[in-house]
């Protein structure tokens, strides 16, 4: 009989234990909730990074802005992959690599612009955004390619069909899409609104937002903080003629929305835009045969020719860059050595980059972007001036050589020793396209937006991402702009999280 009481009580504490438990948790996530939600505009990585931080971690209520139609703005369309320097991937490939020497690439690509404490942070939290990828969202990225410039293989991807770009942001969209099913009242998305605004108190601290919403009107939302992640101005037309009016006339990769809104209410608010004229010209982007003079191009993948792709000149049939040097260096020798009427050069692959590169090879396959032909099929139908034979010598040369005519370190899945013209290669036509802004607002280590004095410029005010500058100085190297959304996007979360 003592025994059953015995029994019957201990169950009963254990019942009240569990009930204890949730309400806590219930008025904990009720308390959380009605905190003023921090404002994130734009959904591309940066601001899915943000947010997930900040939800995940910190239980902080968000709510998400983005002017498009759907989530994950460019950074959906990243297809070469994220850096990381020392990573658990590298670790297990035999791969050496370190954040110092990550940083001395990023420094040395940034020639002489930018502001270093930013790039050094960006190389010391790589690995740790690789990480948080692999741990927190079950991601492999667990293949490597050496894109150009860097002194390793860091940039990182998935064995799978999906790409980098979009496996991350899916992932992420994924995890706050759900969160906001779950009437928490820790996320709210909002499509198809546009910010105008961000007002601040006398005591220079934000307090709310003015966005445009999907039927036209103007909504109002109190906040405390807010994080641009909107963004850079590569299809803006108005601000390219204003900062590069060089690249007018030059395709783009980038969508529509890539229209600079959030450097345009960030310089207003008094914040000091910097590099504004350092706007990358990616070397490669794929001519579409069917629709040569469209002004948007589909970028062709770094990784292309960081995993062995060369490139031709069309008026010579022979190589004259190092494919693997940075991207401003391949982008002028493509403009200097290749015919100036159209600016195009032919990226050429062997079958070992096809296997290594499927999925994505079989997607510029369907759309046409790359043919598969042989040696001579190729010489025939692109016309070239030379003969087959000397087209054979030249691959055969890049091959078998020990030491690269135009000093790539990094000679890998190349066309065998045994090409012959039956051999079958693939080949796309590219030329340079504005492809990514380095400049932007400034912004410090912790992710505040920085004004002219050299301060902070309002206090909850800050920026991740494109939208942001001096990360990358004159050039970004390949697979950094990932990387900066994931490192300054849960920085600005970590930051505001701090005042709590």
């Amino acid at each position: 009989m003592l025994k059953s009481r015995r029994i019957v009580l201990y169950f009963c504490i254990l019942l009240i234990v569990i009930l204890a438990r949730n309400l806590f948790k219930t008025s904990t996530i009720t308390q959380m909730s009605a905190r003023s939600p921090v404002v994130i505009v734009g959904s591309g990585l940066a601001g899915l990074a943000t947010g997930t931080q900040l939800v995940n971690k910190y239980k902080i209520p968000i709510v998400l802005l983005d002017k498009a139609s759907s989530i994950g703005g460019n950074s959906i369309k990243a297809s070469s992959g994220i850096n990381g320097a020392f990573t658990s991937t590298q670790q297990a490939l035999n791969v050496k690599d370190s954040p110092e020497l990550f940083y001395h690439d990023t420094v040395k690509s940034s020639q002489g612009k930018g502001v270093k404490p930013l790039m050094e942070k960006l190389s010391e939290d790589s690995e740790s955004a690789i990480s948080w990828l692999q741990k927190e969202f079950n991601l492999k990225l667990d293949l490597l390619a050496q894109l150009g410039g860097h002194s390793a293989p860091r940039t990182h991807r998935s064995s799978g069909k999906l790409p980098p770009g979009f496996e991350i942001v899916q992932s992420l969209k994924n995890n706050l899409e759900s969160i906001e099913k779950s009437d928490s009242g820790l996320v709210k998305i909002s499509l198809n609104s546009t910010v105008v605004d961000v007002n601040l108190d006398s005591d220079n601290k934000v307090s709310s937002v003015a966005y445009v919403d999907s039927a036209g009107k103007t909504q109002t939302i109190s906040t405390k903080n807010i994080v641009f992640c909107s963004g850079g101005f590569s299809f803006s037309r108005e601000m390219l003629k204003q900062y590069a009016p060089e690249l007018i006339d030059l395709p783009t990769t980038n969508g529509q929305q890539a229209t600079g809104d959030g450097q345009k209410i960030l310089e207003k608010l008094g914040a000091y835009l910097i590099d504004m004229d350092q706007v990358q010209v990616h070397p490669t982007g794929f001519i579409d045969p069917t629709n040569r003079e469209s002004h948007h191009k589909f970028l062709a993948a770094e990784a292309l020719r960081g995993l062995g792709g060369i490139l031709l000149n069309p008026s010579t049939g022979k190589r004259f860059v190092n494919e693997l040097d940075r991207r401003d260096t391949v982008t002028e020798a493509i403009q200097t050595k290749c015919p100036k009427v159209d600016n195009k050069a032919y990226l050429v692959l062997s079958e070992k980059v096809y296997e290594d590169y499927k999925n994505n090879m079989d997607f510029y396959l369907f759309k046409k972007l790359i043919k598969k032909i042989t040696v001579d099929e190729f010489v025939s139908q692109f016309r070239l001036p030379i003969s087959a034979k000397e087209v054979v010598a030249d691959l055969q040369n890049y091959s078998s050589a020990s030491s690269d005519q135009f000093g790539r370190s990094l000679v890998i899945n190349t066309f065998g020793d045994n090409v012959a013209s039956e051999t079958v290669i693939y080949v796309g036509e590219i030329t340079p396209v504005v492809h990514f802004t380095m400049g932007g607002a400034k912004i410090n280590r912790e992710a505040q937006v920085i004004g002219k004095d050299g301060n902070p410029l309002a206090s909850g005010l800050y920026a991740a991402g494109e939208v942001s500058g001096g990360v990358h100085g004159a050039n970004r190297l390949g697979g950094s702009s990932l990387l900066e959304c994931v490192v300054f996007g849960r920085t600005a979360a970590d930051s505001i999280a701090n005042q709590f």
